[in-house]
């Protein structure tokens, strides 16, 4: 299960994926008829841009954040008890929403000029969301899929079970050189999480005799459930949709 906790409450939640993002005019074959890629689509939950911000390059080639946003928690933290013996109330975390790699940078880690020409476009979102999950279960963190826009998501696995961050996580977004001026909206999703087990995979070949099998089964499968259209071709659709089993998300308030 995903945990989560809002910086502040008045923040978005994550958010369920959606089997469709784009409203496409009249036409048939668009990529969100397909099943598999609407699955896809639907599968994990969005993390939600908070607000507005837009990102603006200059000349030589560096962005900057524009109308950038720092808030406050609306829990107070309290670092240690007060020598006084009266307690200490605390005060509210200060988060800000986006900011860029800095150039000669030697905090939270290093980053040599050479690096820094190659990740410039780079800028980290926060989501104002602290994560966990339950035991040996990670949470991967990507682009939202099949989706085109000026700004990607780049990918990390998480290893939200076991390290406690006391900050909300961030996104790192990679934004396209070649725009000007990139605009993301508040509602937006930055990027798309899914928790997966930690687990060992393994992938091997079939034996010819288990290829035969495998085979047989699906040339039965076709011969019970698809539709002979012309040439011969068989017509799955509906029936692939009718026998999908897809995966549910739910965001419990």
């Amino acid at each position: 299960m995903l945990h989560y906790f809002k910086f502040r409450q008045d923040l978005l939640s994550p958010r369920a994926g959606k089997d469709v993002y784009v409203k496409r005019p009249a036409g048939r074959g668009w990529p969100e008829e397909c099943p598999p890629i609407r699955a896809a689509s639907a599968f994990g939950f969005d993390l939600l841009a908070n607000f507005d911000v837009a990102f603006v390059r200059n000349r030589s080639g560096e962005w900057h954040v524009e109308d950038d946003v720092t808030i406050e928690s609306d829990f107070n933290y309290a670092g240690g008890d007060d020598a006084s013996g009266e307690g200490d109330t605390g005060q509210p975390l200060r988060q800000q929403y986006a900011w860029f790699w800095e150039k000669g940078q030697t905090l939270p880690h290093a980053i040599t000029d050479n690096v820094y020409a190659e990740i410039r476009n780079q800028v980290k979102i926060s989501s104002f969301l602290f994560l966990k999950t339950d035991p040996n279960e990670l949470l991967l963190m990507t682009d939202v899929p099949n989706q085109r826009r000026p700004w990607k998501a780049m990918t990390a696995l998480i290893d939200t079970d076991w390290y406690p961050a006391s900050y909300p996580w961030h996104c790192v977004v990679e934004l396209d050189p070649s725009q000007k001026r990139i605009e993301i909206q508040k509602g937006e999703a930055l990027c798309r999480i899914m928790p997966v087990r930690r687990d060992t995979y393994f992938a091997k070949q079939m034996s010819p005799t288990e290829f035969d099998e495998f085979f047989a089964r699906g040339q039965q499968w076709l011969a019970t459930h698809g539709q002979v259209r012309h040439e011969g071709a068989v017509d799955i659709t509906r029936t692939y949709v009718r026998q999908q089993i897809k995966s549910k998300f739910v965001v419990m308030d």
